[in-house]
């Protein structure tokens, strides 16, 4: 869903908590930075006390073993190296991830 459908739910519960006399408090978390932030370690020591099924750990950590990234710059592009923290920020699990960790601390 996007921002405007969240908005709206959002509106609409609030809305109908004040018809009915009811008092409302509303928390919002910003995690958009979160992405750039997650430690790796983090992250698989978590998956791993979940108990997570061994195979999927293991493809998730050869996935992230590969994440080389380059700086473009001017037209110039620096060395390669290799990403140590944040989760791939294309990809449909990140969120999950996200929320995992959230949850779980």
């Amino acid at each position: 869903m996007g921002c405007s459908e969240a908005i709206f739910t959002l509106r609409s519960t609030i809305d109908y908590f004040n018809a009915n006399g009811s008092t409302v408090y509303v928390a919002a978390l910003d995690i958009s930075k979160a992405y750039d932030k997650v430690n790796h370690y983090k992250l698989f020591s978590s998956l791993i006390s979940a108990g997570l099924p061994k195979w999927f750990i293991d493809l998730l950590l050869c996935w992230y073993e590969k994440l080389v990234v380059t700086v473009r710059w001017n037209g110039c592009f620096s060395y390669k190296f290799c990403v140590q923290s944040g989760v791939r920020q294309s990809s449909s699990l990140s969120p999950s991830f996200l929320m995992f960790l959230l949850i779980c601390f």
